[in-house]
């Protein structure tokens, strides 16, 4: 069979005919092998610690660890996480912060602890989410304006302030223990207080001296008199001068101001809100506190939205199903999660092997499968946890073994055994050459009948090579052809190949002189002379 060969080829340029791969490397045409070996790794390193395959039929082993299960099916590895810590969508606070100090989880199963503090205490009921925090009984020195430590206090004697604060001191009032002249209702005697008894006592006046006079003339800021005389008060007017100017009222509440008894609805919420910088409230002031802080409970913490705390923002870019809250430099932010599963998961996101693309996990939950090929199986037994890489012979070509390749060798020069394998090249297109055997151009071939000859036409280049009888027709007795990937063709189909190895079963009953001859180029011909040891 001819082959048309691209014109003007370069170096390293291919030309495919019926399956058989043709390289030009600037001088000829040359064949390329047929591997199909597959690309396998021979060695496996993890973390910690390699294995390396020690057989052809080795077996490597992926098995779970802690809280990880692993299942083939078919060509698919699972990899499996069986803990309980939670999954990626749980809200949680890593981190408490009070008035004063803050506390950050070490571990995945910290404890955080809620302490009493002075006169303080709390309480967990077994099994319920509620804390209750109760306050103590304490003594009245607990409050910071009272002080009855550095003078104690005796029996009868009440807290009086000092000019800094409130201390034990004498009661001068009834009740008491004091000795003023109201406090004597026990002491009868002859210094029992009676007015009646006192002499040079002054005129005292009754209700009925006192009255009203004719308001004076109006002067200055006005005033009121008094005349203990005659028992009448006197309103002096102020004058339009004295008053000085009317201005606006103006509500200036940046100093102290008292009013008591102001009635609720003259004080509304904005009244309120708008000073409310200003305010402070005192833990005394403060009567119903317990009732708050013991129905503080989980259940109502849960009600309360992430995003109003002052440094989390989830309203400007919502969140989607698996996010996680991500600093962007001023604020906690949705963003995506860079992978999934639980948090305290070691994975690898991408799988890299030299040569080839990098394999990266698409979603939290992608799959890798394993697929075997070239004659490698991969097997799975879920009950035991294991995957099973095993190697099977069934269609590889015996040009893909490790030996044969190392010793050049494939299955068309060994298909048969032949009493010479005689190496086929050419120059340019004017004659064959069998330098293994025969030197010179075209040489005549010596043969014996009734034994096998083999020619090897894997560099006779672009020359199909034919075997023709004496009269130059082609002779198709006992051909046998063998390709380089061990297809096989007989008789007519022999003829006319240049690759792989023809084979001549020489029948024991010819002799004479027979030919081979280029189809494509006439010049390259030559004798082969069969002689019968029957008849030597």
């Amino acid at each position: 069979m001819a082959i048309n060969f691209p014109n003007s080829p370069s170096v390293s340029d291919t030309h495919v005919v019926g399956g058989t791969t043709w390289q030009w490397d600037g001088t000829a045409w040359n064949i390329v092998g047929n591997s199909i070996e597959a690309n396998k790794f021979t060695s496996v390193t993890g973390d910690t610690g390699s294995i390396v395959a020690d057989a052809t039929a080795d077996t490597f082993k992926v098995a779970g660890g802690t809280d990880i299960t692993t299942s083939i099916s078919g060509d698919v590895l699972t990899v499996n996480f069986t803990g309980t810590t939670g999954g990626s969508t749980q809200n949680l606070f890593e981190t408490f912060t009070a008035d004063q100090g803050s506390t950050t989880a070490n571990t995945t199963t910290d404890t955080l602890t809620i302490a009493g503090g002075t006169n303080l205490s709390t309480i967990i009921a077994t099994d319920s989410d509620i804390v209750t925090i109760n306050m103590d009984s304490f003594p009245i020195n607990f409050l910071s304006d009272v002080d009855t430590s550095s003078n104690p206090p005796n029996p009868g004697e009440v807290l009086k302030w000092d000019g800094a604060k409130w201390a034990p001191g004498a009661d001068a009032t009834t009740g008491g223990a004091g000795t003023d002249a109201d406090t004597l209702d026990g002491f009868d005697s002859q210094y029992f207080l009676n007015y009646n008894n006192l002499q040079n006592t002054p005129a005292i006046l009754t209700l009925a001296n006192l009255s009203i006079g004719v308001e004076n003339t109006p002067a200055g800021n006005g005033a009121i008199s008094y005349d203990n005389t005659t028992g009448q008060f006197k309103f002096t007017p102020p004058t339009a001068a004295g008053l000085g100017a009317l201005t606006a009222e103006v509500n200036d509440l940046s100093s102290a101001v008292t009013w008591a008894n102001v009635p609720d609805t003259n004080i509304t919420q904005s009244s309120v809100t708008q000073h409310q910088a200003a305010l402070s409230v005192t833990e005394s002031q403060i009567s119903d506190l317990q009732s708050y802080l013991t129905s503080v409970s989980a259940s109502n913490l849960s009600a309360i939205s992430i995003d109003a705390l002052s440094d989390v923002d989830t309203t400007t870019s919502a969140p989607s199903n698996d996010d996680v809250l991500a600093w962007d430099g001023a604020k906690w932010a949705p963003s995506s999660a860079a992978g999934g599963g639980d948090a305290n998961q070691n994975a690898f996101s991408n799988i890299a092997v030299a040569g080839q693309n990098t394999i990266s996990a698409d979603t939290t939950t992608d799959t890798l499968n394993f697929i075997g090929s070239g004659g490698v199986n991969i097997t799975t037994n879920d009950s035991s946890d294991t995957v099973t890489i095993g190697f099977s012979a069934t269609g590889l070509n015996f040009n893909n073994l490790q030996d044969a390749n190392s010793a050049n060798l494939n299955v068309a020069l060994i298909y048969e055994p032949a009493i010479a394998m005689l190496r086929v090249s050419a120059v340019g297109q004017s004659a064959y050459l069998f330098n293994s055997h025969y030197s010179g151009n075209n040489p005549t071939i010596y043969a014996l009948a009734g034994t096998t000859i083999a020619f090897d036409l894997s560099s006779a280049g672009s020359h199909p090579f034919e075997i023709q009888d004496p009269t130059s027709s082609p002779y198709n007795v006992g051909l046998v052809y063998v390709d380089g990937s061990g297809g096989v063709q007989t008789g007519s189909n022999a003829q006319g190949k240049d690759s792989g190895v023809l084979y001549w079963r020489i029948p024991e009953s010819i002799s004479g002189n027979y030919r081979y001859q280029c189809i494509s180029h006439p010049a390259m011909v030559g004798a082969i002379t069969i002689k019968r040891l029957s008849v030597i």
